[in-house]
C-alpha cells in the first residue's frame, strides 16, 4: 500500500472540508446581516469564480486601457493633437532644442496659435523679422509669448526715441532675439554703463549695440572681468580699449582666459605692440592655436613682417581670416600641401 498517496488524499479531503466550512460561515453572516438567501447549488459556485483563461477570446472593449505614461517633454507626442505645435514646426522652430525646458512645452500647449501667438508674430514682422527668420527667433527666445505686447512696443519706441534707426532695430532684433525680453529700464542702464565706462559717443554706443547686441545684454560680472583683463592684465590704455570694443566687441564675450592666451602670443611671441593689436582688434578673437600655426609658417618663409611702416607688410588680420587655401595663396605665397606638411612637422 502506498501510504504517501493515502496521506495526500486525506490532506486534500481535510482542506475541502475546511473550505466548505468557511463558505457556510460566510453565508450565515450574510443571511443575518443582509437577509440574503443562498440555494444549495450556490455553495461551490462561490469558490469557483468564472475568470477568462489566458487564451480565451475577449469581446470586451479594452481600447481605453493603455500603458502607464511617464512624464515626457517630447513635442512629437503632441504634434498630431496640437495645432499650435504643427504651426510652430511650419515656421521652422527647432522644437528639439526646447524639449528640455518643461516651462516652454507647457506654455506652447496652453496657447492658441491664432488668438495668442499671431499678434506677437505680427509684431515681430513689423520689427523687421522676416518670415524665414521667425523660426530662428522663436527658437532663441520662445518666452517672447509671455511678454506683455504693450511692453514690447514700448521697448521699440525707446530705441526709436534714442535715435536708433529702423535698420539698426532690425539688426538688433534679428541678431539677438533675447534683447526684446529685457525691460526698458534694464536696457537703458546697460547702454549707460557701456557709454560711461568706455567713454563712447552716442553714435559709438549705437554702433556697438548694432554690431554685437548680445554684448549689451550679457552677464555683467563677465563683462567686468573681461574689462579688467583688457585694461589691467593686457595693459591697453583707455583709447586702445575703446578701439577694441568698437571693432571687436566679441572680445568681451569670449572666454577671458582664451583672450589672454591669444594676447600673450601676439605680444610676446609675435612682438606686436599694443597699438598694432588694438588697430587689428579682431586678432584677439582668434584661437591661439590657429594664430600660432600661421605665424610659424610665415616665419619659416621669412614673411612675418607685421610693421606697416616697412616693405612686405603683412596685416595681422590676414592671419586670422579666410580659409587655409586663401592664406597660402594670398599671404604666404605658397601651396596648401606645403603648409599642411609644415603643420604635421610641428
Amino acid at each position: 500500500i502506498d501510504h504517501s498517496k493515502i496521506l495526500t488524499r486525506n490532506v486534500k479531503s481535510d482542506e475541502n472540508i475546511e473550505t466548505n466550512s468557511n463558505i457556510t460561515k460566510v453565508q450565515s453572516e450574510l443571511i443575518q446581516s443582509h437577509d440574503i438567501k443562498f440555494s444549495e447549488n450556490d455553495i461551490y459556485n462561490l469558490n469557483d469564480v468564472s475568470e477568462p483563461g489566458p487564451f480565451d477570446h475577449c469581446d470586451e472593449d479594452l481600447s481605453h486601457i493603455g500603458p502607464n505614461i511617464t512624464p515626457t517633454y517630447n513635442f512629437a507626442k503632441f504634434a498630431n493633437e496640437s495645432n499650435t505645435i504643427r504651426q510652430l514646426v511650419n515656421l521652422g522652430v527647432e522644437l528639439y532644442k526646447l524639449e528640455a525646458n518643461r516651462e516652454v512645452l507647457e506654455m506652447f500647449l496652453s496657447l492658441d496659435f491664432d488668438t495668442d501667438m499671431k499678434p506677437y508674430i505680427q509684431f515681430l514682422h513689423d520689427c523687421g523679422v522676416h518670415s524665414e527668420n521667425l523660426g530662428h527667433f522663436i527658437t532663441r527666445n520662445p518666452m517672447i509669448f509671455k511678454e506683455d505686447i504693450d511692453d514690447l512696443h514700448t521697448r521699440i519706441r525707446y530705441l526709436r526715441a534714442h535715435n536708433f534707426s529702423v535698420d539698426m532695430i532690425q539688426q538688433i532684433v534679428n541678431k539677438h532675439p533675447p534683447w526684446l525680453s529685457f525691460k526698458t529700464k534694464e536696457i537703458d542702464w546697460r547702454l549707460g554703463y557701456f557709454q560711461h565706462t568706455f567713454k563712447l559717443s552716442g553714435v559709438q554706443i549705437k554702433g556697438v549695440s548694432t554690431k554685437c547686441p548680445k554684448l549689451i545684454t550679457y552677464d555683467m560680472k563677465r563683462i567686468r572681468r573681461s574689462t579688467f583683463a583688457v585694461t589691467k592684465q593686457m595693459g591697453f590704455n583707455t583709447f586702445e580699449t575703446r578701439l577694441i570694443l568698437l571693432n571687436a566687441p566679441r572680445v568681451w564675450i569670449r572666454a577671458k582666459t582664451e583672450v589672454v592666451k591669444t594676447f600673450d602670443y601676439l605680444h610676446n611671441d609675435m612682438k606686436l605692440s599694443h597699438d598694432i593689436i588694438s588697430h587689428n582688434a579682431k586678432v584677439l578673437q582668434c584661437r591661439k592655436s590657429r594664430l600660432e600655426r600661421r605665424h610659424r609658417f610665415l616665419v619659416e618663409l621669412k614673411r612675418n613682417q607685421y610693421d606697416p611702416t616697412k616693405p612686405l607688410y603683412v596685416s595681422p588680420l590676414n592671419l586670422v581670416i579666410g580659409s587655409d587655401i586663401d592664406f597660402c595663396d594670398k599671404i604666404a605665397k605658397s601651396s596648401l600641401d606645403i603648409y599642411n606638411n609644415f603643420i604635421k612637422s610641428l
